[in-house]
């Protein structure tokens, strides 16, 4: 009886060694907190995305996450939504995978070391309905047609429909087919396009999550051997479309255009909608006339004040008297944002920018980098290296390029080379212009002050 206690009593005494290492295991189990912050400016949700490439960075390659463990947090430690974008779609969390939320003020991301906890689900805030080829992604605000090429179209939001805003994230592309430049200075073919004109070699729409829908198309010009576009975009249930646009070249090509757009901003449903823009920081043909971009647009018109601030505000149809050439405008700095307003439906057109752009002192700089052109109800903004006989017509820029030629104004790249521009199109709702101005400046704010760090 006695060895049979013994034994008895030796067993509990191991259960309940094993129960507290258990219990100790469980309370020391480690976290790593990211916090992500922006200065709140509206009342819209923040949208959010970042590679687990970039998280592990931050976390540490010493510190063993389970990454199933991962949990958005508000500054209340209320749960948010989130989706995983599976990039790979090899079933598993990866480097090139992506982590999408929407959140206010600030968020936390918080991962575990704890490999008893899986991932959160949640109710998806999108329905994908594909026919022929093209998919419509509709939330209960909105509707996005993605077509055969990747490219996003809002046909709907609120009660409006029809061709809301358009290609959003659509490249313009020039150059030339065979060029020899380094070995004779001549540069072959001249050829031009749009991304709907490229060959699609890959298009993935992913399936729909509680924040956004993700598609991703890799489109390639033949004319052009080497050039290779890849479209990222991400529909946030916010109205936010970011659009990722990555250039990559595996061979040498001489390029005059490298533009990425957005056309037909509410200007198909509304002809009678408004351009609106912050006054430019550089406008070349205002230097050209010896005047301030104030001034020049003071002269036609199309000037507002809100808040102390003076905004460019025009007809979105009209071309309103450029300099030279037929666009609106062009040679202009990049600014914060700007959009097409119709006070009809109460609905904005935005571009936003991820961060407030460089404006080059130097001209031949200026002109030799990016810039924004607005011409036959689009968005354009890139690179443009054709060089006006104009320039050499006015004292201003006159001599500025020189002893140049065609051949010599184009970029040049080789293999190896990439060129990346991030861009949100989104479609908000406002009452009338200045309210629309207040929101998008708010807005951009948001956007440009985004910020991830370790807690």
């Amino acid at each position: 009886m006695k060895g049979g206690g013994t034994k008895v009593k030796k067993a509990r005494i191991f259960v309940t060694l094993v129960t507290v290492l258990l219990v100790t295991f469980t309370l020391f189990a480690e976290e790593k907190v990211l916090k992500v912050s922006t200065e709140q400016m509206t009342s819209l949700d923040v949208p959010f995305v970042v590679s687990f490439s970039e998280l592990l960075d931050f976390v540490g390659y010493d510190f063993d996450a389970n990454w199933n463990s991962i949990r958005i947090k508000d500054s209340k430690g209320k749960d948010l939504p989130y989706q995983i974008v599976d990039v790979d779609q090899n079933g598993r969390i990866s480097s090139p995978d992506f982590l999408l939320f929407v959140f206010k003020n600030e968020a936390n991301i918080v991962v575990s070391d704890d490999w008893d906890l899986d991932l959160l689900q949640f109710e998806p805030a999108f329905t994908i309905e594909e026919k022929d080829g093209e998919y419509n992604v509709v939330n209960k605000n909105f509707t996005v047609k993605v077509n055969n090429h990747g490219l996003a179209n809002f046909t709907k939001f609120g009660n409006v429909e029809g061709i809301l805003y358009n290609e959003l994230g659509t490249a313009r592309i020039a150059g030339w087919s065979g060029s020899t430049y380094y070995v004779d200075g001549k540069l072959g073919k001249h050829v031009e396009t749009t991304s709907m004109g490229l060959t699609v070699k890959d298009l993935k729409v992913f399936d729909p999550g509680p924040v956004a829908v993700t598609v991703q198309a890799v489109l390639s010009y033949e004319e052009l051997p080497g050039l290779t576009q890849k479209i990222t975009t991400y529909i946030f249930k916010t109205g936010d479309v970011l659009v990722e646009n990555e250039f990559s070249f595996s061979n040498y090509v001489d390029i005059m255009k490298l533009q990425v757009m957005a056309t037909a901003p509410l200007t198909t449903v509304d002809d009678g909608s408004l351009h609106i823009t912050p006054m430019f920081r550089r406008v070349i043909w205002a230097e050209q006339l010896g005047i301030t971009p104030y001034e020049y647009w003071k002269e036609r018109g199309a000037v507002e004040i809100v808040d102390e601030n003076a905004y460019v505000v025009f007809p979105a149809i009209d071309s309103m008297k450029p300099l030279w050439w037929g666009a609106t405008y062009a040679f202009v700095s990049m600014e914060d944002w700007r959009a097409n307003f119709s006070e009809k439906y109460g609905l904005i057109a935005a571009e936003i920018l991820p961060q407030t752009s460089v404006v080059y002192s130097d001209l031949k700089k200026f002109v030799y980098n990016d810039f924004w052109f607005y011409e036959s109800r689009e968005f354009r903004d890139g690179i443009f290296r054709w060089i006006p006989g104009e320039l050499n017509n006015y004292e201003a820029t006159k001599g500025t390029f020189e002893g140049t030629n065609e051949a010599d104004w184009m970029m040049k790249f080789k293999a190896g080379d990439e060129v990346t521009y991030t861009r949100y199109f989104s479609i908000y709702s406002a009452k009338n212009t200045v309210e629309a101005i207040k929101l998008l400046e708010g807005r951009a704010h948001e956007i440009q002050n985004l910020k991830l760090i370790v807690q």
